[in-house]
């Protein structure tokens, strides 16, 4: 039995916020660009504070930032993404939530969970294939 195109769909989507944890995690800024519609905004907040970064437009503008920010990070970081559950999903375009938890490890620490808190994402088709629209981000607490 092949899978349907949801399922298919389901699996690109989710593969490109695998591709984002990734790229950033190792500082690999082409990859974590890839991802991205020209066009793209994202940003984020820590709930219940007044913390929170952009919003960013353009995917060279959004590599830029959080290069800068991934090089003023000394030690590493390891996002996991879980339990995503789209709100929409056609033939062009997406909404999914997911689950966050993020850890860091480095400078003396053992691997210790510095936050968690959910991505919102919007995707949709560009030239055959999906790429980020938006994606906002809102953390748990600060770290």
């Amino acid at each position: 039995m092949g899978q349907s195109f949801a399922d298919t769909a389901a699996l690109e989507i989710l593969h490109l916020l695998h591709q984002y944890s990734w790229g950033y995690d190792i500082h690999d800024m082409a990859l974590l660009g890839s991802v991205f519609s020209d066009h793209a905004r994202t940003g984020g907040v820590v709930a219940n504070t007044d913390i929170g970064w952009g919003p960013w437009v353009g995917r060279d503008n959004i590599v830029n930032e959080l290069s800068a920010i991934r090089c003023s990070q000394s030690d590493r970081r390891r996002h996991v993404i879980t339990s995503s559950l789209f709100e929409a999903l056609s033939q062009q375009q997406a909404t999914v939530r997911v689950y966050l938890s993020l850890f860091s490890f480095g400078d003396g620490q053992p691997p210790h969970l510095v936050t968690t808190g959910e991505y919102v994402m919007e995707a949709s088709r560009h030239d055959g294939r999906w790429l980020i629209d938006v994606l906002e981000e809102v953390l748990e607490s600060a770290f």
